[in-house]
């Protein structure tokens, strides 16, 4: 199967072409691996892997949007083709900044009534969701997709954990109703090891991105933990970050040695 279609996954041809073989047309990803382990960059790669053959949305929600945009330019992708859409910042807006306004008011003595007459209209709509904010996104998509959300660590801040398992559920039916391509990105490693665990149940491919130290640096290890059906898929490889993004060495042999990360 050429990387040429809709299977690419990271545009790792040794990556891609085993997994997109075992894959159904929609399906959904979990990618876990610290900031430090280089899985941002990983997400990124995956969502312009897509493109050219699918609309392409990035959600992310923890960088400034001129900074996402940078990465893509820094290796010769093109963040024009790509939806970025920053939730911290929607949040920030809609959520902190009224909570903070709100506070002001108080202290100045203000009454509830009188703050929304001296408030403008378009600061007083329904609460804010980030929930409703992704998944009013999906259903005005009713072709084959791309979703990357980069990270789902802001979502267990500010939801309930099972509302953030429901998110999941809720991306990968859409995915494989209209054949989508979905990850969610994991990057701390503090959150309830059976929540990550559920997210990593309703996937069909899992993979981690790790950094261990090695003399003045870090070695790279790609770990394909996961692909529904098909554990003789699963596979641990070297992984090193090119002009084109990450690769795997040709090499086909795991590190010297490996301390996996507790949970």
């Amino acid at each position: 199967m050429s990387l040429t279609d809709s299977n690419r996954i990271f545009g790792i041809p040794e990556i891609d072409e085993p997994i997109a073989t075992a894959l159904p047309p929609g399906w959904f990803a979990v990618l876990s691996g610290s900031s430090a382990s280089g899985a941002p960059l990983l997400a990124k790669q995956f969502a312009h892997a897509g493109v050219g053959t699918v609309p392409v949305l990035f959600y992310t929600t923890y960088e400034r949007t001129m900074d996402v945009k940078q990465v893509f330019e820094d290796f010769g992708w093109d963040p024009s083709a790509i939806q970025i859409v920053n939730l911290a910042d929607e949040y920030y807006e809609r959520v902190l900044v009224r909570g903070l306004e709100v506070a002001t008011a108080r202290e100045r003595g203000l009454s509830l009534s009188q703050l929304t007459a001296e408030s403008p209209v378009d600061h007083i709509g329904s609460a804010f969701s980030l929930t409703s904010r992704m998944l009013s996104d999906l259903a005005a998509i009713d072709t084959p997709f791309r979703l990357v959300l980069d990270s789902v660590d802001f979502f267990f801040e500010v939801l309930n954990p099972a509302d953030v398992t429901t998110v999941a559920r809720q991306i990968r039916y859409r995915c494989q109703t209209i054949g989508g391509h979905a990850m969610l990105a994991v990057h701390s490693r503090a959150h309830d090891p059976r929540i990550v665990g559920a997210l990593e149940d309703l996937a069909d491919v899992v993979v981690d991105l790790k950094a261990t130290p090695h003399g003045r640096g870090y070695e790279h290890t790609l770990y394909v933990e996961k692909v529904r059906n098909r554990p003789d898929l699963q596979r641990i490889a070297r992984a090193r970050v090119t002009e084109a993004g990450w690769q795997v060495d040709e090499r086909d042999e795991p590190p010297a040695v490996h301390s996996p990360t507790p949970p």
